[in-house]
């Protein structure tokens, strides 16, 4: 194998030049000042005072972060155990030969077309006290269950998780539905000719062909619960009190309203920390799930 000459060498260098020192700038560098920000506590006016871990405690004892966490990790979970499976049979659904199907498919990926910040003011007219919604229960009799859906606090947070999955089911159904069209007819056949019956064709044929995708879609529901902030930020601005904070509007109001930059930067950073080892953990084990079966 022959060498690069000199002159090869510099050509090569100049050319990945000016995107490495883009790179650095805009990444490595405001990366390693971030870590170095999160002990100081700084306001960014005056100068950043270094005070040690102090930042890093105070997330373990502040209520409202506290919150946001089990909020956070409720939107997760529910995404998880929830969404997922309601995805999987939305895509076995649309994958039936029927009239329909494409404008249903459509319908049901709208939402992910959508601005989120455009559905969230239209949910907010329609959930509001005298929104639609309270009208229709009204006009149904149904009066013992109008309430103020974002204004009260055992509402507001399952009302919040509700709208993220009707958002994030269409996108995640899309996904099933690419692997179950990948799926060999083959397959199925054969199962059929060993008097495989339907339920057993989904259990030994699909389920494990659709591996790749459920590990996409798992990873995308655990990264996108564990960043929710649009419909919050919008809806509800974390209220009333602290019932539907999630982490990153936590760490967001730290910053931009507290104006305690240090803080929400050390937040940031468990965050990013927490969110690696969660998803590295969780491609892990698909991986595995994939090769066993």
């Amino acid at each position: 194998m022959l060498k690069p000459s000199a002159r090869e060498w510099w050509t090569g260098f100049w050319f990945i030049l000016p995107a490495t020192a883009l790179f650095i700038a805009f990444v490595y560098y405001p990366f390693a000042s971030s870590l170095y920000y999160s002990f100081t506590e700084w306001d960014s006016i005056r100068p950043a005072k270094f005070i040690g871990w102090d930042n890093y405690a105070f997330l373990l004892e502040d209520s409202k972060m506290l919150q946001a966490a089990k909020n956070t990790l409720w939107v997760t979970l529910f995404g998880i155990v929830v969404q997922n499976p309601l995805s999987l049979l939305l895509a076995v659904l649309l994958n039936r030969p029927f009239r329909t199907k494409i404008l249903l498919r459509v319908a049901f990926y709208l939402p992910v077309v959508v601005s989120l910040v455009v559905t969230s003011i239209v949910w907010g007219q329609i959930l509001q006290y005298d929104g639609l919604l309270n009208g229709l229960l009204e006009r149904m009799g149904l009066q013992a269950w109008e309430r103020d859906w974002l204004g009260d606090t055992r509402s507001v947070f399952p009302t919040l998780i509700a709208l993220t999955q009707w958002q994030g089911l269409g996108y995640c159904a899309v996904i099933y539905l690419a692997g179950l069209q990948a799926i060999p007819q083959d397959l199925y056949e054969a199962a059929k000719m060993d008097g495989a019956k339907a339920v057993n064709r989904f259990v030994h044929v699909t389920l494990p062909m659709l591996m790749p995708a459920t590990t996409i879609v798992v990873f995308l529901t655990i990264v996108g619960g564990l960043k929710m902030f649009d419909i919050p930020y919008v809806l509800t601005g974390g209220g009333p009190g602290s019932s539907s904070y999630t982490l990153t509007l936590a760490i967001y109001n730290a910053a931009f309203r507290e104006n305690t930059y240090g803080y929400a930067i050390a937040g940031g950073i468990v965050l990013m920390i927490f969110i690696m080892a969660v998803t590295l953990l969780q491609l892990r084990i698909m991986r595995r799930k994939e090769v066993e079966m």
